[in-house]
């Protein structure tokens, strides 16, 4: 049977032009684009005769196919709503710019976060006037209506189960046992027939997989994989997501086997033919609890007056060699998830915390980019090579800004030999984002949770963390080594793996705008389509209004999602017309690839042979790193949210300070301000007045009182109630009763 990989290559090779009649391919053709073996032929056969069933295809005669009809057909990501309905995000490149709604009735057999096939077809509303002061939007018009067309599908094939396996609460039954997904947007709950899979007691939190999908008049069934605990266990919350995300938390015996057989240090014979960075004065900068030390950062003044950038990244690929088990077991997880206290990390410890990471003091083998670069920060000469580097010092982001701003006078005695070094540093990194503002990069700056744990492993606090200028040196310096690397791999001809993100959609851009407009906020267009610099003014205009997180984040919102891809559409947040990632093999595979393809420029170790083979994985291999970092981020937020509901537990009915920032017409959401969490007001609970909703400003204002509720808002909220097992915190405005 084909893998959903393969799947998803027979539908592009079918969307793709042509040559000859750009409607027609045969067999054989397909065949020998997708260069399958013979097993894998007879299983394309079969997929092509269900896609002529389903009208994907026409079948013109034997072995020739036409898909004049393949407009109507899209491949996408379906996000389904807890009511039924849901909507189809299509695939980047699949030429729909708009979600398709998808109605209950057409859903098929397919569960929220499936890759669907849907077909598609234009409906025609019946007009509908908004609500008093509302505003139509696009997702309105999908739901609600409006006289203009709209797209909606049918789901008529389930490409990929995101979901296969279900965490859920296990609800005994005398007749009808059955799992409540976790997951309201998983609309169905799970029948378990009588003796499938393991025993489990009412209420507890189990792993399912289902065994026959939902229908049009039937309810999903499964078998019970693992009983996950109670739900007030310790630790469940990391199971829980471990499971619902498909995270592979041990590796393969395999794996582990060739990792215990590398040794755990460098041996003079690798060394040769290296160049040797072991004077350099190189050092880390990383957070106080990194778990890897991956990337060191040299800097050396040229006769020229320029200066030598050396970004040295450790030589992953010259342990973990394609084909092998280490190389498989890193595909599949794509990247490390890092948690608040723990991380899976996407290569075993003895890599990623042994003869990979650049501890101080001992030889590591490295992969270097040296980029010269003018003392106002334009580079003019570049070179990467294999090289053996002893990093000199461990250094924290927090020792660095306080020895660099003088407030650690015992971090500043301690490194005082490095000073000069770090205030160079400084002065180069300086230089290096004058230059990407000019060029109007965008940079959000959106502050994220910093969760603090006791030695028991129990949250003791949460505060925003905050960027100093030692993550900004850092930042800059992998930038620059990034878009060098993505420049040489665009110039050598070959193939080449990209870190991208085309511009946004205008339809979505302009909606944004409309809703900045009314808040007094505008966003201009410099030209005749908006370009990355337009957004850095206007972010730079919100510093310190109390609305400039949420408009900020409602602007990213309107952005596409960054990806990898095998073309080049360059990368609009960064203003950049090349870019890729380079700086992280130890935590992501896309940078092992690169690394590869790096040590395989002209002049290095070229091989047509492999050149040519990898360039028909890469398509692959970008969509599936895509799709595990975007799973990795989920998974991500999921704890970071168990931990912020757990760390409120025992505060309900106490009162905090907080500011508004996402009203909408069911509640807002509010952010405190100490600890850094964020929970929902209910409309409902607003009684102290009659509030009527505003859809043009997203506010809530009373009729008597005239009090306003609305982005920005400084408000006093009571914490109501605490939902450990959805994570979810409600609250309620102090007073308002």
């Amino acid at each position: 049977m084909l893998t959903p990989d393969q799947k998803e290559r027979v539908l592009r090779f079918i969307r793709a032009p042509k040559a000859g009649d750009p409607g027609e391919f045969t067999f054989r053709d397909a065949v020998r684009a997708l260069d399958l073996d013979s097993d894998d032929r007879r299983d394309l056969q079969r997929f092509l005769e269900d896609l002529e069933d389903e009208g994907v295809l026409r079948r013109i005669r034997r072995g020739r196919y036409s898909t004049a009809a393949r407009e109507a057909h899209v491949a996408g990501t379906l996000s389904r709503h807890r009511d039924g309905y849901g909507f189809l995000i299509p695939d980047d490149g699949s030429g729909y710019g708009d979600d398709i709604f998808i109605p209950a009735r057409n859903m098929e057999d397919a569960v929220h976060e499936d890759r669907v096939l849907v077909r598609v077809e234009q409906k025609t509303l019946p007009a509908r006037r908004p609500r008093e002061g509302g505003r139509v939007t696009r997702r309105t018009r999908a739901e609600n209506g409006d006289s203009r067309r709209r797209l909606e599908g049918r789901v008529v094939r389930v490409l990929e189960r995101k979901h296969p396996v279900i965490v859920g609460r296990y609800r005994a039954h005398s007749r009808f046992p059955c799992v409540q997904p976790l997951d309201a947007r998983m609309a169905d709950d799970i029948r378990i027939p009588p003796g499938a899979g393991l025993e489990a007691r009412d209420g507890q939190i189990v792993a399912a997989a289902i065994t026959l999908p939902p229908g049009r008049h039937r309810l999903p069934q499964g078998r019970i994989l693992e009983v996950l605990g109670n739900p007030d266990d310790p630790g469940i919350e990391y199971r829980i997501v471990e499971h619902k995300f498909g995270l592979p938390v041990d590796f393969p015996p395999e794996a582990l086997e060739e990792a215990e057989a590398i040794p755990d240090r460098v041996r003079e014979e690798e060394c040769r033919g290296r160049e040797d960075f072991r004077a350099e004065t190189a050092v880390t900068i990383d957070g106080e609890s990194a778990r890897d030390f991956d990337d060191a950062v040299s800097l050396r003044r040229l006769d020229s007056g320029n200066w030598l950038l050396g970004v040295h990244i450790a030589d992953v690929s010259h342990y973990v060699h394609e084909g092998s088990e280490l190389d498989a077991a890193a595909f599949t997880r794509g990247t490390s998830v890092y948690f608040p206290d723990r991380a899976i990390p996407m290569l075993p410890p003895r890599l990623s915390s042994g003869i990979c990471s650049l501890k101080p003091g001992v030889d590591r083998l490295v992969l270097s980019a040296l980029v010269e670069v003018t003392p106002r920060g334009r580079v003019v000469a570049r070179r990467f090579t294999k090289g053996v580097l002893c990093s000199r010092a461990r250094l924290t982001y927090t020792a660095v800004a306080g020895i660099l701003l003088g407030g650690a006078p015992d971090e500043r005695a301690r490194h005082a030999d490095l000073i000069p070094l770090l205030e160079n540093m400084q002065g180069v990194c300086r230089a290096l984002a004058r230059k990407r503002y000019a060029r109007g990069a965008v940079d959000f700056d959106l502050p994220e949770a910093d969760i603090r744990f006791d030695p028991e492993g129990r949250v003791t606090g949460i505060v925003p963390s905050e960027r100093n200028i030692a993550h900004r040196i850092i930042e800059e310096f992998m930038l620059l080594a990034n878009e060098q690397v993505a420049l040489a791999l665009t110039s050598s001809g070959g193939p080449a793996l990209y870190r991208i993100h085309e511009k946004p959609d205008p339809r979505k851009v302009e909606e944004f705008a409309e809703f900045a407009q009314v808040l007094g906020h505008r966003l201009a267009r410099s030209g005749e389509d908006y370009v990355p610099g337009d957004f850095q003014k206007f972010i730079r205009g919100l510093e310190g209004r109390p609305e400039q997180k949420f408009l900020a984040y409602l602007m990213l919102r309107s952005f596409m999602q960054a990806r990898y891809s095998t073309e080049n559409a360059g990368h609009f947040g960064l203003a950049l017309e090349e870019y890729t990632h380079f700086t992280a093999p130890i935590r992501r595979y896309p940078d092992l690839v690169v690394h590869r393809l790096l040590k395989r420029l002209p002049g290095g170790e070229e091989s047509a042979g492999w050149r040519a083979r990898l360039a028909r994985r890469l398509p692959e291999i970008a969509r599936h790193a895509s799709e595990r970092e975007r799973n990795a981020d989920e998974a991500e937020r999921e704890i970071e949210q168990f931990k912020k509901t757990q760390f409120m537990a025992g505060r309900v009915g106490e009162e905090f300070e907080a500011v508004v920032f996402s009203p909408s017409r069911q509640g807002f959401f509010v952010e405190l301000l100490d600890p850094f969490v964020e929970g929902f007001v209910p409309a409902e609970t607003l009684i102290d007045d009659r509030y009527r909703y505003l859809e043009k400003t997203r506010t809530h204002v009373g009729e008597r009182r005239r009090r306003r509720f609305q982005l920005g808002s400084r408000v006093r909220v009571r914490l109501d109630r605490v939902d450990l097992e959805a994570a979810r915190l409600t609250f309620s405005v102090a007073g308002g009763r």
